[in-house]
């Protein structure tokens, strides 16, 4: 399915995507088990789905507020970044970010083309 995006681009599912996600951390004990505990299998699972990541870490604020911690990975496509969201490997990691920081936004961003 094709849509308009912003300034008149168009973009599909088949795309590259980026992964954004933002999140505070509330349980520093805990959130240590997912990074830096677990960063080397958490790539791992990333990687299998042709994921890489670009950046990470606090944020220059501009303009606004924003969350401790910004996170963008990028995709060949929505449906690889879906994909890896739903992985059963990366499950117990993505639980223990849950369960470990408050305050969390996911977006999957299409490329433009």
């Amino acid at each position: 399915m094709r849509k308009r995006a912003p300034f008149g681009v168009r973009y599909s599912r088949d795309m590259s995507a980026l992964l954004i996600v933002s999140y505070d951390v509330s349980d520093p004990d805990g959130y240590a088990q997912y990074n830096p505990g677990s960063l080397e299998q958490i790539f791992a699972t990333v990687a299998k789905h042709g994921g890489q990541a670009l950046a990470a870490g606090p944020p220059e604020v501009v303009v606004g507020s924003m969350e401790h911690t910004v996170v963008c990975i990028s995709f060949p496509d929505v449906d690889a970044a879906q994909a890896w969201l739903a992985d059963d490997e990366y499950a117990p990691f993505k639980a223990i970010r849950h369960n470990s920081t408050s305050n969390i936004k996911e977006y999957i961003v299409p490329g433009l083309g």
